[in-house]
C-alpha cells in the first residue's frame, strides 16, 4: 500500500495554481451580477414611484385646467353678454339723440 501524504494549503494551493483565479474571477462576477441586479431593482421601484407621483401631478393638472377651461367659457358669455349690452345702450342713446333732435327743431 502506498502512503499518501496529506497536502498542506499552500502545496494545494501549489498544485491547482490554475483553479484559484478561475473561481476567484467566478465569485468576482458572482457578486458583481447579484450587485447589479439590486442597483437595477432599486431603480425600478425608484421609477416605479416616480411615475406614481407623475400620474398623480398629471390628475391634477387635468383637473386644473378643466376649471380653468370652465372659468373661460364663463368669461366669454359674460363677454359676449357685455357686447349686447354696450350694443344695447349705443342704440338707446342713439335713438335718445335723435329725438332730441326731433324735439330741438
Amino acid at each position: 500500500m502506498k502512503n499518501k501524504k496529506k497536502l498542506s494549503k499552500f502545496e494545494w494551493v501549489k498544485k491547482n495554481i490554475v483553479i484559484v483565479p478561475v473561481v476567484a474571477a467566478i465569485l468576482a462576477g458572482t457578486f458583481t451580477s447579484v450587485r447589479y441586479v439590486l442597483s437595477l431593482t432599486d431603480t425600478i421601484e425608484a421609477n416605479k414611484q416616480t411615475l406614481v407621483n407623475i400620474e398623480r401631478d398629471l390628475a391634477v393638472a387635468e383637473d386644473k385646467l378643466t376649471e380653468v377651461a370652465t372659468r373661460l367659457s364663463a368669461a366669454e358669455a359674460t363677454w359676449e353678454m357685455a357686447e349686447n349690452l354696450y350694443r344695447q345702450l349705443a342704440d338707446q342713446v342713439r335713438e335718445h339723440a335723435y329725438d332730441i333732435k326731433d324735439l330741438s327743431r
